[in-house]
């Protein structure tokens, strides 16, 4: 059972009662949220609603939550593999044991990756958290840095349960892929994001 508690936020001092969530705060969450799990789909309105709510409070504009990336395929994470490969050798996964996987195929490839990658799950190996649906992105192109922070702060102070178990979500500020964007992870991962099992009978060909 998944069950979101009450957020708690202290930022400017906002009380959120039930009064400050107005309807034309209710669609402040938009974006890829159909595949989203239900307790981080709670976590982020309640988040949202409140970030829409701050604004109004304070200007004209109001900056919408857009997720622009959630659950991903096996494709699109060998493609992602393959240009940080490219760009810096992937240094900012934080499972570094798979990474090392991927760079020694000779003459690496997406196909090649996408290979691996399943593999890799086979083993119970996950470069990211995006291909067990336990982590989001939001985008944050053109938005101000004191919104961004906002933001980020509001999201992780967000509480959620999952199994009767209390979390708060990981928020990263990243700038990299698909642009500006808050990326977020939200326990359990039902893995350990830091390592693989010690299995190395892949084969490419």
């Amino acid at each position: 059972m998944k069950v979101i508690s009450i957020a708690c936020f202290s930022l400017v001092g906002l009380l959120l009662s039930s009064e400050l969530f107005a309807a034309n705060c209710e669609k402040s969450l938009v974006g890829k949220t159909e595949v989203l799990p239900k307790d981080i789909i709670e976590t982020l309105s309640v988040a949202s609603e409140a970030f829409c709510q701050i604004q109004k409070s304070q200007q004209d504009k109001v900056y919408k939550v857009r997720v622009t990336g959630s659950a991903r395929s096996i494709d699109d994470q060998a493609r992602y593999i393959y240009q940080c490969l490219q760009r810096d050798g992937c240094t900012i996964y934080e499972n570094q044991e798979a990474i090392q996987e991927y760079k020694a195929i000779e003459n690496v490839t997406p196909i090649k990756l996408r290979a691996q990658i399943k593999d890799q799950l086979s083993r119970n190996c996950f470069i990211s958290k995006h291909l067990s649906s336990r982590a989001v992105d939001i985008g944050t192109r053109g938005m101000p840095k004191k919104w961004v922070d906002t933001l980020a702060k509001l999201i992780g102070d967000t509480e959620y349960y999952f199994d009767g178990q209390k979390y708060k979500p990981q928020v990263i500020n990243r700038n990299h892929g698909t642009g500006p964007h808050l990326h977020i992870n939200f326990k359990p991962y039902f893995f350990d994001p830091s390592r693989c099992p010690k299995d190395y009978g892949f084969r490419t060909d």
